[in-house]
């Protein structure tokens, strides 16, 4: 791999701020369709059976939406922080959970497209005055969509390679350490054992040594003492008078 760990970190880090960004943009959508719904008040020149009409209609296509982009918008900067939590501290499984979030998200806004397109006629016998709000909706969940595909490749890519970078840290690592315990173990077992020919000249110098010093010196009888070979054939040979 070309990218170097502090270089791929920065990536990771720089993708977690634009997704971060992600979700308070969408935090501050659907935040802005909850308080104009919680607040609205039909105009005095709009029939009332239109006013009725129109929020029977929010409440059953875009009020549910609106309560799920709130929490998705603010759960999305907490995983981001996991993320960047993760790169620095090298933790390549916590970097993966981000995925959790990301699906969640691309699964959610897929099937509420998709339910908006299916049930577009099915509100026709209502009376109401279709709002821009429609619009929007479908317009924010196709981009929204977009955007965090986008973040997804960017952030396979990403985290793919930190991976790698991990693992390989971490063999070499491996290998320093079983490395520098063998050499260790060869120095302790070399300074602890010294060699048998040392061992056995060193024996053979001390008994011949110890030999000698016994022969040249006997006990004399019935005396702790000892003589040297010398004296003791001296008093051998002291002639005995009659």
């Amino acid at each position: 791999m070309g990218c170097s760990m502090k270089a791929t970190k920065g990536w990771g880090i720089g993708m977690a701020v634009l997704d971060i960004l992600h979700g308070l943009l969408t935090l501050g959508f659907y935040g802005y369709q909850f308080m104009v719904n919680y607040f609205y008040i039909c105009s005095n020149d709009l029939d009332i059976d239109l006013c009725y009409g129109e929020r029977y209609v929010y409440s059953q296509r875009y009020a549910l939406r609106t309560y799920i982009g709130l929490g998705e918008g603010g759960l999305t900067p907490i995983f981001d922080i996991i993320l960047i939590v993760s790169l620095v501290k090298n933790n390549p499984c916590s970097v993966w959970f981000w995925l959790i979030k990301c699906f969640g998200i691309i699964g959610i806004n897929i099937y509420f497209v998709s339910d908006w397109m299916i049930r577009e006629n099915h509100f026709e016998h209502i009376n109401y005055a279709p709002g821009k709000y429609e619009y929007h909706f479908l317009v924010a969940g196709i981009a929204l969509t977009l955007i965090q595909v986008a973040l997804l490749i960017l952030f396979c890519i990403i985290a793919a390679i930190f991976t790698y970078k991990v693992a390989e840290e971490r063999t070499r690592a491996r290998r320093s350490l079983r490395s520098l315990h063998s050499v260790r173990s060869n120095k302790f077992r070399n300074a602890s054992a010294p060699s048998i020919d040392g061992f056995d000249e060193d024996n053979v110098s001390y008994r011949n040594h110890a030999l000698a010093d016994s022969t040249n010196k006997l006990p004399l009888p019935g005396s702790n003492g000892s003589l040297d070979k010398t004296s003791h054939s001296e008093t051998l040979r002291q002639p005995t008078e009659v």
